[in-house]
């Protein structure tokens, strides 16, 4: 172990000069160089004796006696300093989600928590005291519950990797299971429904239109301005940028003939690149709702199902099936990265063609003939057609009394075996 206070020299201007406070060189264990700390202090005397105590509490830490001064300073802290420390990390790592909103949403649900649990203090948080809490939660959805539980974990497990709480007193509380939980399942708008939305919402009809004919998500809508909108080309397009996209990739979305005219249309006359396409914003789910029900759309169907804005999604992708574009171009118009997403959760199968489809089918006309030579007049076994060598002969229904022609009726069976030109088999040349 190296342990010596001295001053620390340097050279400026070529001269040889020293520092005007103490120092503390130090090296401990297998440190491959030393290391220097300030002591603040120009007296030796003073130098000295805190250099002790800095000595007594290192070996304090390495004996497990105490925590080590990170953690110590950390305890100190309040939670909630933590949290603003984490936002501001997500934020300049660009974690924080379109425009920050992730981050503000799992800081606002971490808050709730702690002011739920009464944490404070990085040393309050248990797994005893947060298991409680979500025990008590009786109207809580499971699905709500593990958000609560993944947000404050990603969150201790943030201090854990800063070194601000030696381990994450949560690491190992299970989730709660969610099969067979009531989730919140949207269905998608009809087209006598979007109609009357649409009609129906003054100002923000073109905006329901737009979501609906496009699948630009609420947030990509928010974001959209001018120059991003394509319409006098032969291929009209929405460009989505990726600082405005979920998964911050620049994409082409190409626009239906029907929205590219009714854009155009709503474009003012004096416009310029960096204009909001929307400058009154994009409603909420609170005021979708009113519009809906004021034109007589059930804004929750007897199903649960429920027709927010996000709905408008799943009209968009159910459109697409119901009339026939195929699920690979379909996913490419969604931009999903997965066909599973478009095909299974975001088109609405009740608005699918189903029955007219297999209505649509061609006929056996084959089996319809043979089912009326096997039921005869009567639903029985009628006369059917046998051969042999001079054509096909008809051989008449024996009504033998209910019994088996082969136990019964051995003769019978010869003939018929000899008609279709066979051999009688092992069991009859027995009988």
């Amino acid at each position: 172990m190296i342990f010596k206070v001295e001053k620390r020299r340097f050279r400026k201007n070529g001269k040889l000069k020293s520092t005007r406070c103490y120092y503390l060189r130090y090296r401990f264990g297998d440190m491959p160089i030393d290391r220097w700390t300030s002591l603040g202090v120009t007296d030796l005397t003073v130098a000295n004796k805190k250099a002790q105590e800095f000595i007594q509490e290192r070996q304090r830490e390495v004996a497990g006696i105490i925590e080590p001064k990170l953690f110590r300073d950390a305890a100190q802290k309040a939670l909630r300093e933590h949290l603003n420390d984490y936002e501001a990390d997500l934020l300049t790592r660009g974690r924080a989600g379109r425009g920050g909103r992730g981050a503000r949403l799992l800081k606002s649900r971490i808050i709730r928590l702690m002011d739920a649990v009464g944490w404070k203090q990085a040393g309050q948080v248990t797994a005893d005291s947060f298991i409680h809490w979500r025990n008590e939660q009786k109207a809580m959805s499971a699905r709500t519950k593990n958000h609560y539980l993944q947000g404050v974990v990603s969150f201790l497990n943030w201090m854990e990797r800063a070194g601000r709480i030696k381990a994450n007193p949560l690491k190992f509380v299970g989730k709660v299971d969610e099969r067979g939980q009531k989730k919140r399942v949207r269905r998608a708008f009809t087209d006598e429904e979007l109609v009357k939305l649409i009609k129906g919402s003054a100002s923000r009809g073109i905006i329901y239109f737009t979501a609906a004919r496009s699948g630009l998500r609420q947030e990509e809508l928010r974001q959209l301005v001018w120059g991003d909108v394509r319409l006098d080309g032969e291929r009209p397009q929405i460009l989505v940028r990726a600082e405005t996209a979920k998964n911050k990739k620049e994409e082409p979305v190409d626009l239906v003939p029907e929205i590219a005219e009714a854009l155009k249309e709503y474009r003012p006359a004096h416009w310029s690149a960096a204009d909001l396409v929307f400058p009154q914003g994009i409603p909420r789910a609170s005021r979708l709702k009113v519009d809906a029900e004021c034109v007589g759309i059930a804004y929750q169907d007897e199903q649960g199902r429920y027709a927010d804005f996000h709905a408008l999604r799943y009209t968009w992708a159910t459109f697409l099936q119901r009339n026939g574009v195929t699920q690979r171009v379909a996913m490419k118009l969604m931009r999903h990265s997965d066909i599973k997403l478009t095909a299974k959760v975001y088109t609405d199968e009740t608005q699918l063609p189903i029955y007219d489809a297999i209505q649509k089918l061609p006929r056996l006309e084959k089996c319809t003939q043979i089912r009326a030579q096997i039921s005869g007049p009567e639903r029985q076994n009628g006369a059917q057609a046998v051969a042999s060598g001079e054509g096909l002969k008809t051989l008449e229904s024996i009504d033998n009394g209910g019994f088996c022609p082969t136990l019964s009726l051995p003769g019978a069976m010869k003939e018929l075996e000899r008609a279709k030109g066979f051999e009688p088999s092992t069991f009859t040349l027995a009988r």
